[in-house]
């Protein structure tokens, strides 16, 4: 072994006792270089990045302020980076390296003290210095003595390049345990990094299977020979000019005119191709023998050896010396002709350079790949930019040089086709509240979302409105917890069909129902209540229909108006106070464009005599105004909030908490403003499911507050339908919150008349095909009456139906300027009865084409195979 002094030239021992090993060149250098790379002067980063302990980032930190790099130390930040470009660090590195060290050790002989003590390097004594005792008397400087222990030199530690950028910090000449740790480590990554390039390389002409096949066909090439080849070309010639020749005679043949003389020369050129036909064959057997000679020369020994190793080792030897030949046939096959596109990709290869991002690749690789997309694909300057690796992907933090991530935000479709392997759309971007110039990439990898939990098991009551900020729905892709804020707040969710709004919506609703101190109310007339799965049964009202919808809307708006005059009698204060004996009331609206919808319709009011609207919309937003206070909020889900999905009612983009889904453009404009996309609000980039993919189901954006300001993407805790129903049940056994005596003398309705009508409406959906309407049943009678046409106009029904009831549908019973007004006012009254007694068992009844007898041409109306399916008869019959 050789003795080897890493640092010899300081020659002051007191000043190297002082300043330990932090004062060793080459790591202050490297130092150096990180601070001013990354423009940000923490010890913090240092011990991070250097994997050096904090007392020696300490000393580092004192040691670069002397030499200029960095300021004096601040309070609570950061120290200033005085040096903006590496190029700059040129007088930093002639004070440490030049002059023979001598401004170096100037630097450090100063009355400066440390502020933490540094403690001397602890060294491993060998055996002989241990046996003899004796002890260092301090004459001779620690520094200029040989490094005590066991000394490799650097060719017995030699280490392969290293392109990734990760060698062992601790330095491989020291034989201690990190040291070997650290070397294995790295002599591992570098051996599966080998694997992954050799792998890779049997893709490309290099691999060993191409090389194979171009040895073979060279072997083959060779044994043939010119010979061979000429003598096979020979005899193709010959054949093809005897097939000329008795083309020429049988043309003779036929001839009418001077037969005799095309005779004779048929006969000529039969000959000659008979010569030249027997000359080939000749030449073909000579080649033959040569060929043969030559492939018993090439193939002999190959043959004898696999029978040889079949013989002796059985089928293993025959496999051994068939991997053998194939090998030393690849061997003769290693030279090729390659274009320029495949000798970039062979240099990528050989390079390192991965082909594709895959979480698995080093962070300083992906570094590489991702500055050079920004700065040369997408334009940027860059002030700093680190990358974070974890479980789930990349995290990139950039700073950038006097400009906002806007041009990232609308690059980003440019930077996933800059990084091949990423998944469309999966790119996310978010803008820091810190500072305009600092942002976050994400680059998730195949299973971003694995930290995200199931939804976690709630007993019946036991959640209050106090804690449910805490509750968790969802998480990021750290596995941070999603939770929102829902005490006297109102909620809003958008989201595009299959982007998992009704996962958030469970998981949102699973909370609820599992509170001591709350009342929920659900509206859903655009699904019957499925968004609600199995916590349907854990709710108090479940409104399906228009006219429940109204009636619970109005209980929810008697009460929340109303309670602001019991505070001050109950002492509550400004607020109500919720709890087990005062709840609050939650009302779920789901599918809100088809409440719109519905509202605007409206139904006919026999006392008004015309159409009245449900108003509906216009309730929920009066609720959102003048009950949160009362603790009466509610919770908005639908697939849009532009003016097409519903209408005038902007109120909604208005509440505290924005939940966004999958959705449009307009929807993020609409709800956060045109500026929040360039800040990375990018929901219209997430991609709902689609088939059995599942894609960026139920991830989210959440605005909400100073919790939730940046855009962060959540994804929903799922559960199983089955448990969710388990869920539902057993809550609903535990029994429902009641309202308080208080609140119940506010409203004529009543809370037990809205849950005895839900459960009513419920069971009848759930009723059998017979169980028809007695609406339908008569106009099923009109239909036979009038032979069973193929269809009926509204106005033929309402006819036939004022024959057997004239107090209801006679036209005296309607309003009207003339009796062409009284007949529309009752098509419309008839229509909206129709949709009436079909809604509660989930049915419609809508109008199609169907052709009148002897009539070509088709009309609209109610056919009667649709009648039959609803009333349980064989449509086909009609």
């Amino acid at each position: 072994m050789t003795e080897i002094d890493t640092n010899p030239k300081i020659d002051d021992p007191a000043l190297w006792a002082k300043v330990g090993q932090a004062m060793d060149r080459k790591a202050l250098w490297e130092a150096a270089e990180l601070i001013v790379h990354a423009q940000f002067g923490s010890p913090t980063m240092l011990q991070r990045e250097l994997r050096i302990p904090v007392e020696l980032a300490g000393r580092m930190m004192l040691a670069l302020e002397a030499l200029g790099v960095v300021g004096p130390h601040r309070e609570a930040q950061a120290r200033e980076v005085k040096i903006k470009l590496v190029e700059d660090l040129e007088p930093v590195f002639e004070t440490l390296y030049g002059d023979g060290g001598a401004a170096f050790t100037a630097l450090l002989d100063t009355d400066r003290e440390p502020r933490v003590g540094i403690p001397a390097q602890p060294t491993d004594l060998p055996d002989g210095d241990e046996e003899d005792g004796t002890e260092d008397d301090g004459s001779a400087p620690e520094h200029s003595r040989p490094i005590e222990g066991t000394v490799y030199t650097p060719e017995e530690w030699e280490l392969r390049e290293d392109p990734e950028g990760d060698r062992p910090w601790i330095n491989p000449q020291l034989r201690t345990k990190e040291g070997r740790q650290a070397r294995y480590a790295y002599l591992r990554r570098q051996a599966r990094r080998r694997a992954r390039k050799a792998a890779a390389r049997q893709l490309t002409v290099h691999g060993i299977v191409p090389r194979a096949l171009r040895g073979e066909r060279r072997m083959r090439a060779w044994v043939i020979g010119m010979e061979g080849y000429k003598a096979a070309a020979d005899e193709r010639l010959a054949l093809a000019a005897v097939e000329t020749a008795n083309r020429s005679a049988r043309r003779a043949q036929l001839a009418l005119l001077k037969r005799g003389e095309k005779q004779a020369a048929a006969v000529k050129l039969q000959m000659e191709a008979g010569k030249q036909l027997a000359v080939a064959q000749n030449a073909r057997k000579t080649a033959k023998r040569a060929v043969a000679f030559r492939a018993g020369y090439t193939y002999g020994p190959v043959i004898a050896a696999d029978a040889a190793a079949l013989g002796f080792a059985d089928v293993w030897g025959f496999l051994g010396a068939l991997v053998l030949n194939i090998a030393g046939i690849s061997l003769l096959g290693r030279d090729v002709e390659v274009s320029e596109e495949q000798l970039e990709r062979l240099e990528r290869i050989e390079a390192g350079t991965p082909q594709q991002v895959s979480v698995g690749m080093t962070p300083r690789m992906f570094e590489q790949m991702m500055r050079q997309a920004l700065t040369e694909d997408l334009k940027l300057t860059l002030s700093a930019l680190r990358v974070d690796p974890h479980a789930w992907g990349f995290e990139i933090h950039v700073w950038l040089e006097r400009m906002t991530p806007e041009k990232i935000s609308s690059g980003l479709d440019t930077l996933e086709a800059c990084l091949p392997g990423v998944r469309t759309g999966s790119v996310l971007l978010q803008q820091s509240a810190e500072s305009r110039n600092y942002c976050v990439i994400r680059v998730p990898g195949p299973n971003p979302w694995q930290a995200v939990p199931e939804l976690p098991v709630r007993e019946p009551k036991s959640i209050s409105t106090a804690d449910l900020h805490k509750a968790q729905i969802g998480g990021d892709m750290a596995g941070r917890p999603l939770a929102l804020p829902m005490c006297r707040t109102n909620v809003n969710i958008v989201g595009k069909s299959r982007s998992g709004k009704s996962t958030i919506l469970r998981a949102i609703l699973d909370v609820l129902t599992a509170t001591e101190d709350q009342i929920i109310i659900g509206i859903d007339l655009g699904g019957a209540g499925s968004g609600f799965g199995g916590l349907r049964h854990a709710m108090h009202v479940v409104a399906t229909t228009p006219a429940e919808a109204k009636a619970a809307l109005q209980w929810v708006l008697d009460i929340g108006k109303g309670r602001p005059g019991l505070f001050d009698r109950l002492g509550m204060g400004e607020n109500w106070v919720t709890s087990r004996e005062r709840p609050g009331i939650k009302v779920i609206v789901d599918e809100f464009p088809a409440l719109v919808r519905e509202s605007r319709k409206g139904y006919y009011d026999e006392e008004l005599k015309r159409q009245v609207s449900w108003d509906l919309d216009g309730m929920l937003a009066e609720i959102s105004i003048t009950c949160a206070k009362s603790d009466a909020t509610e919770l908005i889900a639908g697939q849009g909030v532009t003016k097409e999905k519903i209408k005038d009612n902007t109120w909604v983009v208005e509440l505290p908490v924005q939940v966004l889904a999958a959705c449009d453009k307009d929807d993020v404009i609409q709800i956060l403003g045109d500026g929040m996309l360039a800040q990375g609000w990018r929901a219209d980039r997430l991609v709902p499911a689609m088939g059995d993919q599942l894609n960026d189901a139920s991830v989210v954006y959440v605005m909400a507050g100073n919790a939730y300001c940046e855009p962060i993407p959540y994804r929903g805790c799922y559960a199983d339908p089955d448990e969710l129903l388990r869920r539902g049940r057993a809550r609903a056994q535990a029994g429902l919150v009641d309202i308080d005596a208080e609140s119940a003398k506010l409203s004529r309705i009543s809370l037990k008349s809205l849950m005895e009508t839900s459960a009513r409406n419920y069971a009848a959906g759930d009723q059998e095909q017979g169980d028809v309407p007695q609406l339908i049943a008569s106009i099923r009678e009109v239909f036979r009456a009038a032979g069973n046409p193929s269809g009926l106009q509204l106005e033929e029904i309402a006819a036939g139906l004022a024959q057997d009831d004239a107090d209801r549908w006679d036209l005296d019973a309607f309003d009207g300027e003339d009796t062409a007004d009284q007949e529309a006012a009752r098509a419309v009254a008839l229509k909206a009865a129709i949709k009436a007694v079909l809604a509660p068992g989930g049915k419609t009844w809508t109008t199609d084409s169907y052709r009148r007898p002897g009539e070509k041409s088709t009309v609209k109306g109610y056919c009667l195979r649709h009648l039959k399916k609803i009333t349980g008869e064989d449509a086909s019959a009609s």
